[in-house]
């Protein structure tokens, strides 16, 4: 029987052997490409070929470096989420701080004509980046096939109790039922009082209330509790610490918004009084404003000529499938709370609101022309946004902007909904690439907008637009 440390111990070394031959393979493919291919007519080698051998001899180290620079950016620790996304990311990551050392190790060697003292070829240096991406990802993808397969395999997994029914629950409880790799089994879920239930059928069995808690544990059979529900009370979740510690049953809960804004906070003394308040956010640094303003001028520029051609056609196809407008403007609520008028193409029939009023669109929307439906489904009618970010009214990544009659209600039912205003609103975000969005929970979204805001980088900017890109799900 598989156990833990031994699945793991055999994914690693099938991921790291991977990385190895891959490795090599991308080494020898960029020699070939330099020195061999149809590329030399266009590139002509100046200097004569260098022997192979003379690659060969350092291609164990440049292994090593690489792998070195793999390790530090945690390719090999155990991570709950393996997806394309996450390893390109985790592979560009390592390839770039590996192949800068190995640049800067290469570039100092002498020049000299001896095997150990030759000069490596700069051109095949930058051949290797996008090879390395070509080898490496598609490797990665079936170590972690192999990973999944090994942990489906394997008996001895965490039995797990979920402390709630609703939403949260059955999200949690769906993705440790797509992740072997997470070693988990639930073996039911406790309803607490005043909570809304999930319909979802995955919320199940119901071993009974939060009252049989302590029945529940004495039984055996848990060996994790789940808290999912963040509005129970100090004594209640003090109670369920307490029984879990004599237990010896492992604790985990979903903690409330406070908790995930005050999780890295900022400590200053006035004549000796420490005062605690919530640090600044990434994007109220100065340097990091100018950085992501230039990425959103750039990209929102490149956006809008890239899909010039594909805004012709969708405003051709609008005009001759329904009367009305191609494009129209709404308001919304962005940095601050100021409002702003959004650029979107049109969906739905005209005056789709004169009845209802401000609604939001769902799934089969009955006023979404045929060509809105469509638009809608490929997000073709987001890309006139590219215009408020190139403008500075928006950015390409951010929370999703309001409008001002949905944000006024929800100022006032769900606590610090307006802090998800203290940066620009974007074009797409964190929560949406996660599958939140049109009708679905706002308190979940605003818990994804938070950790978006205090984790930004460039970097992650990058991730959500290219998850954007590939995304295979959407709210209409």
């Amino acid at each position: 029987m598989l156990t833990r440390s031994h699945t793991t111990e055999i994914a690693t070394a099938v991921r790291v052997i991977l990385d190895v031959v891959l490795l090599n393979a991308a080494f020898c493919t960029a020699y070939w490409l330099r020195f061999y291919s149809p590329l030399t007519t266009i590139i002509p080698v100046l200097k004569g070929i260098p022997p192979f051998r003379s690659y060969v001899v350092a291609f164990p180290f440049a292994t090593v470096v690489l792998l070195y620079s793999f390790k530090f950016f945690g390719s090999y620790a155990r991570r709950w989420r393996h997806d394309p996304m996450n390893e390109f990311f985790l592979v560009t990551k390592g390839m770039v701080a590996g192949m800068i050392a190995l640049m800067a190790i290469t570039f100092l060697l002498p020049s000299t004509h001896s095997e150990i003292g030759i000069k490596y070829s700069r051109i095949s240096f930058f051949m290797l980046l996008p090879l390395l991406e070509l080898y490496l990802v598609p490797g990665r993808l079936v170590a972690n096939g192999v990973e999944k397969g090994l942990y489906r395999k394997s008996k001895e997994k965490r039995r797990m109790l979920i402390i709630g029914t609703g939403e949260t629950a059955a999200r949690i409880a769906r993705y440790i039922s797509h992740n072997p790799n997470l070693e988990c089994e639930i073996v039911g879920f406790l309803k607490c009082l005043e909570e809304k239930s999930s319909s979802s059928r995955i919320i199940s069995p119901i071993l009974g209330g939060i009252a049989d808690f302590a029945t529940v544990i004495g039984g055996g059979g848990v060996d994790e509790v789940l808290l999912t529900n963040p509005r129970l009370d100090h004594d209640e979740v003090m109670g369920i610490l307490n029984i879990c510690e004599k237990n010896l049953i492992n604790f985990k809960h979903v903690p409330d918004m406070f908790e995930i804004m005050t999780k890295k906070f900022d400590i200053v003394t006035f004549d000796g009084v420490p005062l605690v308040g919530i640090r600044r956010l990434p994007l109220h640094q100065p340097w990091n404003r100018f950085r992501k303003r230039l990425f959103d001028i750039l990209g929102s520029a490149a956006g809008l000529v890239i899909s010039a051609p594909v805004l012709s056609l969708a405003a051709l196809a609008i005009k001759l499938d329904s009367r009305g407008p191609v494009f129209y403007s709404q308001e919304r609520c962005g940095e601050d709370g100021k409002q702003f008028r959004i650029h979107k193409m049109r969906t739905m029939v005209e005056n789709a609101e004169k009845e209802t009023g401000p609604v939001w669109a769902k799934a089969d929307d009955p006023r979404c022309t045929r060509v809105g439906a469509f638009l809608r489904r490929h997000n073709i009618d987001e890309l006139p946004q590219l215009y408020n970010v190139f403008k500075g009214d928006m950015s390409l990544v951010g929370p999703r902007p309001e409008r001002p009659h949905f944000v006024h209600r929800f100022t006032e039912d769900v606590p610090r909904y307006m802090t998800r205003h203290m940066v620009k609103s974007g074009v797409t975000g964190w929560a949406q690439v996660n599958g939140l969005r049109g009708d679905t929970s706002v308190k979940a979204r605003l818990r994804y907008d938070m950790y978006y805001l205090e984790n930004w980088s460039l970097l992650f900017d990058l991730k959500v637009i290219f998850m954007t890109l590939f995304a295979r799900r959407n709210a209409y």
